[in-house]
């Protein structure tokens, strides 16, 4: 039996592709624990550096199982289901890699979420986005509420989550929902080459600085100060840190370390 998830690895850019297109890649049992298990053994994976999600067939993900919902549901079951899916939404935001969505075709509900929660997101000209949940009676879940009002301002985000508005492509670059618009058949291209300009990033600073920004919104100026010095006093001591001052000063391009180091390195020239 096929698998739900596929992932392929091209040295340190990793990629999971939802595989249920008749169903448009809808998050249905097997998709979400396929793809759970995919995004948590990625993060520990210290040969990965960059993740890419997108999707089999002509969609990126039409959202939540319908055929699992409509049913009389007991108090308390339906925070339980939610809970365990958002566990998706954790991992892709706590992981220090660097995740890219690359949307090849319609994006709604949860799927819409799913790429919102990325830290980038390349989107074919084919792909639309819609936050449609009103139309069935639930509130935008997976992360919606949070991501959206922040990349397109409250009202837009009202717009789309109240009229349940469908935004092509070209409108979700213009409103900053997307990094950016690619023809289809470039889309993949167009992602390897930011999956490449990434991972040749210095993967301590990357993964603290990702972490930060996460947590900036909803934090105060003096905790996000204090987040920073924390962080700067771990790569300051990193063999990246290093490798960077010496490049800027030979006038050439750093050479960072391709793993992914959460722990200082010691000097041993010294």
């Amino acid at each position: 039996m096929e698998k739900s998830v596929l992932i392929s690895k091209e040295e340190d850019i990793l990629t999971i592709t939802l595989n249920k297109p008749q169903s448009l890649n809808a998050l249905d049992l097997e998709i979400r624990e396929e793809l759970l298990v995919a995004l948590n053994e990625s993060a520990r994976d210290d040969e990965v550096r960059v993740l890419v999600i997108t999707g089999q067939g002509r969609a990126f993900c039409a959202g939540g199982d319908l055929s699992t919902m409509g049913r009389d549901f007991a108090p308390g079951e339906g925070r339980t289901r939610l809970q365990n899916i958002q566990r998706i939404t954790r991992a892709i935001t706590s992981m220090d890699k660097l995740v890219i969505a690359a949307v090849n075709g319609p994006a709604a509900g949860a799927g819409c979420n799913l790429a919102l929660s990325c830290d980038f997101i390349i989107a074919a000209e084919e792909a639309k986005f819609v936050e449609p949940f009103g139309k069935v009676g639930l509130v935008p879940d997976l992360g919606g509420l949070y991501f959206l009002p922040r990349l397109v301002g409250l009202l837009k985000a009202k717009e789309m989550v109240f009229t349940w508005k469908t935004i092509d492509a070209r409108e979700a670059e213009k409103i900053g929902m997307v990094n950016r618009v690619v023809p289809l058949e470039k889309l993949y291209s167009e992602v390897k080459k930011l999956a490449d300009q990434l991972v040749r990033g210095p993967a301590l600073a990357n993964g603290l600085t990702k972490s930060i920004i996460n947590k900036s919104l909803q934090s105060t100026l003096d905790q996000v100060l204090e987040l920073e010095a924390n962080a700067q006093d771990m790569c300051l001591m990193s063999s990246d840190h290093k490798e960077g001052v010496r490049a800027f000063i030979e006038k050439r391009k750093p050479e960072f370390n391709r793993n992914l180091i959460l722990k200082p390195v010691k000097d041993e020239s010294k």
